[in-house]
């Protein structure tokens, strides 16, 4: 199984890390090392294991799978997938940054303001507007104002705007 894994895998932008049951490290891709460090034969606590230890969402902790999108750990920000199957957890890291840099790239040549792009990147990230109007010290009024603003150009422009999560694009049906 970890031979298919890395074959197909091989030096891509997904770590991969094997664990049983009780969360002792039993493989690791290279992208996992340079993350979480060499843990094979350890017993995982960090990181991923946290976010499974922590959800309550789970009907069977230790089957099926399991997705925390926009999850900072080690530093950085990824999108975890957990695959259980009562014997092994299998994680699945993909770091955001990259996805990041891309989204934040698109949206500056769409003509939005300074202040608009500042929640743009907050919205990528996946950030609630709560969280936004925090960071960045401003009203819910002025939130609103400033997203229909953005809606508002990329309606203009025909676009459905790309890396924002489709439940926060009004009207958006799926």
């Amino acid at each position: 199984m970890y031979i298919v894994l890395e074959k197909v895998l091989g030096e891509s932008e997904v770590a991969v890390c094997v664990k049983d049951a009780d969360q002792t490290v039993l493989e690791q891709n290279g992208l996992c090392r340079s993350i979480c460090g060499d843990q094979i034969g350890l017993r995982c606590e960090k990181g991923c294991m946290e976010l499974h230890a922590t959800d309550e969402s789970a009907q069977w902790k230790d089957w099926g799978s399991r997705v925390y999108r926009n999850s900072f750990m080690h530093g950085a920000f990824y999108e975890v997938t957990l695959l259980c199957s009562g014997r092994n957890i299998i994680t699945f890291l993909q770091p955001l940054k990259d996805r990041y840099d891309q989204a934040l790239a698109y949206f500056r040549d769409k003509g939005l303001t300074r202040r608009e792009t500042e929640v743009v990147s907050f919205m990528v990230r996946g950030a609630s507007n709560a969280d936004i109007c925090q960071r960045l010290s401003i009203s819910r009024a002025t939130l609103r104002t400033h997203l229909n603003n953005i809606y508002r150009k990329f309606r203009d422009l025909g676009e459905v705007p790309e890396f924002i999560p489709a439940n926060r694009i009004p009207g958006f049906s799926g």
